[in-house]
């Protein structure tokens, strides 16, 4: 065995052989790694073979819209724990509750082999693919697990040592797995520490969220630490508890179903509302300083959170026309007229609705959005209606309220609306119609009031024609439309680039963008708009050095090898054709170098400059 308990390489190798070789379970194997070996060989996993093919850019980005609340908590600690291990050859992952891989930190110089095993975005971890590891493993034992070398179960990921712990909702479920991974030929003793106080850090900011919609006690035995994650808190409903935090939990010795006992049960006087400490008393005797709200406030609105993928304002996501129809849409919403809204992937659908809300005279009701095309469809009726207990297989105890009820008073937020299943088409056309809504499970119908806003990147029309979209839904939704501009046809595309750039930390880090690279990033198609170029540019600036510039060559293969010219795009073929050389530098001497002013001049694309330019400048 080794000094910190997990056994040698030596032990492990005949561990592997005493396992693999001869079926048998080594006594000294750590209890959750025995386990999980079982598991895996159960499942008929071949030791010697790893999947690692990821899912393709459209999955991963439904993926992580439907993790956009756990992305933009979980960041903070990202970038910390990046910045802890990026000297230890060791690399930061955030998964989902399945095990896919949203986001990494820390590369350095363990990028190399982390790539060869696949630790990247888009690649799920989960013990089904990866046999024995420390996100898979720690989905499946509900607990923090380390994996050493050769405890995986798979033999090219024995180079690894990782730790990783779940993430958990403050209703008490899976939310995603935090992990530390590195070579396993290093020490990783820190992991276990960072990890631990990154969670506690993540899981408090997601209670204090919803803390702030609820009455709810914050206590400790020391009061200098209340409002950190050592804070007990728990949230309330009157005198019943609705849900407790770890720290809560193990002080006053709750179980997950034991959330729902009266605060009588477990105070010797109710505390009662006061935002300054106050001393509270258990009927076992002990006190402890705690800050009460028993009154439910006024519903405050969460800030809309910037995308993971920038720090950069929400607005410069669209161009004036996109701004123009905001304004327009805020009218629509304040007359309580349904807003639908189209758009590439990528263009900032969620965004765009986002501001919406926060501009329209619901700003202080709430904001549910669900993404329809990321729920199984067995699974996305009881997303919205809600249930009852019992209602099915796994409802959860006292059932759901649904996205709609949560809706209530605000705003709801349909992604995706056109993958919404024909059947649920017609319930949520019979609650718009009706203004209420019943749960699964024969429950009461109640009263709703909210407004829709719905986004989709298909053509619902082609829908309605094929038979996949309810006429009589898309009539109701379509009664004010927005059309989000693809990036490649947005007049602010060099703006927006160097935007993007300095705030995925370029400027901090003095690092540039040659001439010829911003050239062919503005050249480029875009398919997965804004959201793809703000990704690529802070990968970019995660992979280069302090005071460098970025060349042509830094682009992807893809960038670097597109041309323009071979694309068959009628406006663009049109516009070249019938613009001459000199018409296009007449513009532009005219117009002060403004491409934007030069192009609406000539009646052609701005890219159509661009692309001339580029040409220009090869020959």
């Amino acid at each position: 065995m080794s000094l910190t308990g997990t056994p040698s390489a030596n032990a492990i190798k005949k561990a592997r052989y005493q396992f693999f070789e001869k079926g048998e379970l080594p006594p000294f194997l750590p209890i959750s790694i025995a386990r999980s070996w079982q598991r895996c060989a159960a499942l008929g996993i071949n030791s010697h073979l790893s999947n690692s093919e990821p899912v393709t850019r459209y999955e991963l980005d439904i993926a992580k819209e439907r993790s956009t609340y756990l992305l933009k908590l979980a960041e903070p600690e990202l970038d910390v724990l990046g910045a802890s291990v990026a000297d230890s050859g060791s690399m930061i992952l955030l998964t989902d509750a399945d095990g896919l891989i949203l986001d990494r930190r820390g590369e350095g110089t363990f990028l190399r082999k982390a790539e060869q095993v696949a630790l990247k975005p888009g690649v799920n971890w989960s013990e089904t693919d990866k046999g024995t590891n420390a996100i898979g493993t720690a989905l499946a034992e509900k607990s923090m697990v380390e994996v050493w070398g050769g405890e995986h179960y798979l033999h090219p990921n024995q180079v690894l040592s990782c730790t990783a712990a779940p993430i958990l909702t403050p209703q008490g479920e899976l939310a995603g797995v935090l992990d530390i991974s590195g070579d396993a030929r290093l020490p990783q003793g820190h992991a276990k520490g960072l990890i631990q106080m990154a969670i506690r850090q993540i899981e408090h900011r997601w209670f204090l969220e919803l803390a702030e919609q609820h009455a709810h006690i914050r206590f400790h035995t020391n009061p200098t630490l209340l409002g950190t994650p050592q804070e007990a808190l728990i949230i309330c409903n009157d005198n019943q508890i609705l849900f407790a935090n770890r720290v809560a939990k193990q002080t006053l010795n709750l179980e997950q179903q034991d959330e729902g006992v009266a605060l009588n049960t477990l105070f010797i006087r109710v505390p009662t509302q006061s935002e300054i400490v106050q001393i509270i008393q258990l009927k076992n005797g002990q006190q402890y300083s705690a800050i009460v709200r028993t009154a439910q406030p006024k519903t405050k609105t969460i800030p809309t959170p910037a995308p993971v993928t920038r720090p950069a304002p929400a607005g410069i996501y669209w161009d004036n026309a996109s701004q123009h129809q905001l304004s327009k849409a805020t009218r629509a919403i304040n007359a309580e007229i349904p807003v639908l809204i189209l758009g590439e992937t990528g263009t900032g659908k969620e965004i765009f609705s986002r501001a919406l809300h926060a501009a329209c005279s619901r700003r202080d009701k709430p904001f549910i959005a669900i993404n329809c095309a990321a729920i199984p469809e067995g699974l996305i009726e009881a997303e919205l209606f809600g249930y009852e207990e019992g209602a099915f297989t796994g409802a959860r105890k006292k059932g759901a309220p649904g996205k709609l009820k949560e809706a209530d008073g605000g705003v709801l937020f349909l992604d995706e609306i056109g993958d919404m299943p024909l059947s649920l088409q017609a319930r949520l056309l019979r609650v718009l119609q009706e203004k209420e809504v019943s749960p699964l499970g024969g429950g009461k119908a109640t009263k709703v009031d909210f407004i829709p806003i719905c986004a989709t990147h298909k053509d619902l029309t082609e829908a309605v024609a094929q038979g996949t979209f309810r006429a009589d839904l898309y009539y109701r939704l379509q009664h004010f439309v927005v059309n989000l501009t693809p990036l490649r046809e947005r007049e602010g595309l060099p703006d927006l680039l160097d935007t993007l750039f300095e705030s995925s930390g370029a400027k901090k880090r003095n690092i540039t963008l040659c001439d010829k690279a911003r050239l062919q990033l503005l050249s480029y198609e875009w398919p997965g708009n804004a959201r793809e170029l703000a990704n690529l540019l802070k990968t970019l600036v995660a992979l280069a050095d302090d005071q460098t510039q970025i060349i042509t060559s830094d682009l992807p293969v893809y960038i670097q090898n597109f041309n323009p010219y071979k694309q068959q795009i009628s406006n663009e073929v049109s516009g070249l054709n019938t613009v001459t050389d000199n018409a296009i530098e007449e513009a532009l001497a005219k117009y002060d170098g403004n491409i934007s002013a030069a192009a609406k001049a000539l009646g052609i694309h701005r890219s159509t400059i661009y692309r001339n330019i580029k040409r220009k400048n090869a020959t």
